[in-house]
């Protein structure tokens, strides 16, 4: 019933815990605005991610303003709904048995152990082509590490493509923490990355997979990419 819940639409299905702990902390950051209800059915209640504890396993929410997250009894399952870059995302996870005390209207549920990831349906095209070949250097959470070419980018995402990069390595929602953003003769420069789109294109030599990335910090990579790029 879980994955039934999370596989309705055009989504992709993130297992990889690092890839979940970043979605959840962006979730956070951005204070974006979230929905929740029981996965039985019922009124969906408005609630935001105010922090993530790992040593407990658990994260803590708002439960709605009018507490009526204090409702929901501990081992519950609830579905929560969100955004991030305008992108949806979801997960199913149980009411955690110990609340916030402290925070009157605040509710504590276990960290979920997938999240789907639903992309925007169309990329936004990016806004100028290098001039000279670019790359970006990558590595994964796990480890893995990567070197794509630049084909697009702007002050809010970046557009690479690969020969030999598979769709399967860079499963949308994957961050890429500190890519190093090779501009050759201008120098370099270092972001996190988030990809929120792929697909595979066939051209005359075979196929190309492209990768659409946001910044994850866009203020940063605006101020950053400002003094080489135009918004």
């Amino acid at each position: 019933m879980n994955r039934a819940c999370l596989e309705q639409g055009a989504s992709y299905l993130l297992q990889d815990a690092a890839d979940i702990e970043s979605i959840l902390r962006e979730l956070e950051r951005q204070n974006s605005a979230m929905t929740m209800r029981l996965l039985c059915g019922g009124e969906s209640v408005a609630t935001r991610l105010v922090a993530v504890a790992l040593a407990h396993d658990i994260f803590i929410h708002t439960g709605g303003a009018d507490g009526g997250g204090a409702l929901y009894m501990p081992g519950e399952l609830l579905c929560f709904d969100g955004a991030l870059d305008g992108a949806g995302v979801r997960f199913v996870t149980s009411v955690a048995p110990n609340s916030m005390r402290s925070w009157r209207t605040a509710l504590a549920a276990a960290l979920p152990s997938c999240v789907a990831y639903y992309p925007h349906r169309k990329f936004i095209q990016m806004g100028v082509q290098p001039v000279e070949a670019c790359v970006v250097r990558a590595k994964r959470r796990d480890g893995n590490d990567f070197v794509l070419d630049v084909h697009d980018l702007s002050t809010r995402g970046i557009g690479l493509r690969s020969s030999y990069v598979s769709l399967q390595a860079l499963p949308v929602g994957t961050v890429l923490p500190g890519a190093v953003l090779d501009f050759r003769s201008s120098g370099r420069l270092l972001v996190d990355l988030r990809v929120v789109f792929s697909r595979s294109v066939q051209g005359a030599d075979g196929v190309i997979n492209h990768f659409g990335c946001y910044y994850v910090d866009l203020d940063q990579a605006r101020q950053s990419l400002g003094g080489l790029l135009s918004a």
